[in-house]
């Protein structure tokens, strides 16, 4: 289990990268970048709490969570971001990695560390829902308050070779990252109903369910107290 957690930072983030590119070619390729209407009303309701911004204000990674590791509804999403980003309400389901686990299968990750606690639950729910809200809403400077400080630096580690991206910033190098992609795919990635946070140390894993019941996986690490999103995208795990 140990491999899981000390992965270094560089490491980390090719992973990630790769599967952001997996996730989003998942998600269909019409890009609806300028039309179609978008209003909370318009939308399926896992649109609907895909398109949303940070729980707080960029530089703090986490806020309140409307969901409990049993599945109870608490208080909402609050704060503001950047962007085209907003608050969002999420009600995760909760219920444990009981529910994840295949049987025969691979449960390294269903089964690493322990069960968070409900108040570590709500926090690093609040992390992973900030950082994927505000992607899906472009608001970059956000998304980049809610990651992890050595894998925003393995960003620029990554595209230290690239003449247009020398000199940026984490919110220069994800909105490069992100340039092209259709909106639709954006917030087809940032839907994910929460259903574990499993603990070791510093390091954890939060799981969830994403569209068409797919159930991903995603690294955070306590920096300073708060836990940060340690990827740029979830790992399918079915």
């Amino acid at each position: 289990m140990g491999r899981l957690a000390g992965r270094k930072p560089i490491s980390l983030a090719v992973v990630a990268l790769l599967a952001l590119g997996l996730a989003l070619a998942s998600c269909g390729g019409d890009d609806d970048s300028t039309t179609g209407d978008t209003t909370p009303a318009a939308q399926p309701e896992n649109e609907r709490q895909a398109t949303g911004g940070g729980d707080e204000q960029a530089g703090d990674g986490a806020g309140k969570q409307g969901s409990k590791p049993g599945g109870e509804s608490g208080s909402d999403d609050s704060g503001s971001g950047g962007g085209d980003t907003a608050a969002r309400q999420h009600d995760d389901s909760g219920g444990g990695s009981e529910q994840f686990r295949v049987k025969g299968g691979d449960n390294s990750i269903q089964e690493f560390g322990s069960e968070a606690s409900e108040s570590e639950f709500d926090e690093a729910a609040a992390a992973v829902h900030g950082f994927f809200d505000a992607r899906a809403g472009g608001d970059w400077a956000t998304a980049c308050s809610f990651l992890a400080g050595d894998v925003a630096d393995s960003l620029k580690q990554l595209t230290g070779n690239s003449k247009a991206l020398q000199g940026q910033g984490c919110a220069g190098i994800l909105e490069a990252l992100s340039r092209g992609v259709p909106k639709s795919a954006l917030r087809a990635a940032a839907v994910a109903d929460i259903g574990s946070l499993r603990v070791e140390g510093d390091r954890a894993f939060v799981i969830y369910r994403g569209t068409q019941d797919t159930v991903f996986a995603i690294a955070v690490k306590k920096e300073d107290g708060r836990w940060k999103v340690a990827s740029l995208a979830g790992t399918p795990l079915s």
